[in-house]
């Protein structure tokens, strides 16, 4: 009864948190479309979009994710026509990008708390998921894997609606995000009954330690995969501010936090685009350990001095 009550709690807590988000957003990117600026953006976006693959249209998509959480860009996707649609390995190139990207602006201001420059932050996950983009369209286009019609599990929204119908299509689209969010936290808890967090951290341990991460980096990344950066990099500040973690392993562990988090929760929910779940969770996941393999090799012969120019914010170690 107690974990109910506390389920329960959580998802009244994160419904309040998103829709706070979510109904200015959703408000701003209304005007913007009424004021022609969406078209404006999808023309700005339109090369690298179509370079990953995907119809110019999902640029809005693409940057309102960025710029809030994905449960904005899947309202904002659920009211932009796609002609034909997307197949699953379109639909899986915008999830991966999507679990790249979302909400930018806060991510990047928790990790420079903890300890990395946000602008390093910003291009890292941007230049990552352009690049996953790119190489999962090539494969795809190679192979003809994937070509079948994604089917996405999303609200059906009036087109060319007028205000009151669009309104109500709105909120129909954050009741059903709140179903969602009922549905994802329940299923979240189970999984934490059942030990499945526990035994993805014995899995990860040896990884992290061939990437050359400390006890106490390696601790705080395997929380950020599994429970997300809010409370990964939550334990990085603490651990940082009391000088129990240096800038390089702060550094090392916050590139992979950034590329890689929140497994369980962001995943499920991307699998509403209908994408490949092998795509979108184990080849991201061994991308992303890959790219930080190489990052961390790069770094190890960079000077002090591109350490503290390019990726240390000094304001967030003490002894600094």
């Amino acid at each position: 009864m107690d974990r109910v009550k506390s389920v329960l709690r959580d998802i009244v807590t994160v419904s309040v948190a998103l829709f706070r988000v979510m109904i200015p957003t959703l408000i701003v990117v209304k005007l913007a479309q009424m004021a022609g600026a969406v078209d404006v953006l999808t023309k700005l976006a339109a090369p690298v979009v179509t370079l990953m693959g995907l119809p110019e249209d999902v640029a809005i998509v693409l940057t309102t994710t960025a710029l809030t959480n994905p449960y904005a860009g899947l309202m904002v996707l659920a009211a932009t026509p796609i002609e034909g649609g997307l197949s699953i390995g379109q639909a899986s190139i915008m999830a991966s990008f999507m679990l790249f990207t979302h909400g930018l602006p806060v991510e990047a201001a928790i990790s420079r708390q903890a300890g990395i420059k946000a602008t390093a932050v910003i291009v890292l996950r941007l230049a990552a998921a352009v690049l996953f983009g790119i190489l999962l369209h090539v494969v795809f286009q190679a192979t003809g894997a994937l070509q079948g019609a994604a089917l996405m599990n999303l609200p059906q929204f009036t087109e060319n609606a007028d205000l009151v119908t669009w309104a109500l299509d709105q909120i129909k689209g954050l009741v059903f995000v709140f179903c969602v969010i009922v549905v994802l936290l329940f299923f979240l808890e189970g999984l934490r009954v059942i030990g499945v967090e526990r035994v993805m951290r014995a899995m990860m341990r040896p990884v992290l330690t061939r990437l050359g991460m400390g006890d106490d980096a390696s601790t705080i990344v395997i929380v950020g995969l599994t429970l997300g950066l809010g409370f990964g990099g939550g334990l990085m500040i603490k651990d940082v501010s009391q000088g129990k973690v240096g800038p390089k392993d702060a550094i090392s562990a916050l590139i992979l936090i950034n590329l890689f988090h929140s497994v369980f929760e962001d995943t499920t929910v991307m699998m509403l685009l209908g994408p490949s779940l092998f795509v979108i969770l184990f080849a991201r996941g061994l991308f992303s350990l890959g790219l930080v393999w190489i990052i961390l090799r790069a770094l190890r012969n960079a000077p002090q001095s591109f350490w503290d120019r390019a990726l240390i914010n000094t304001s967030a170690f003490p002894n600094k």
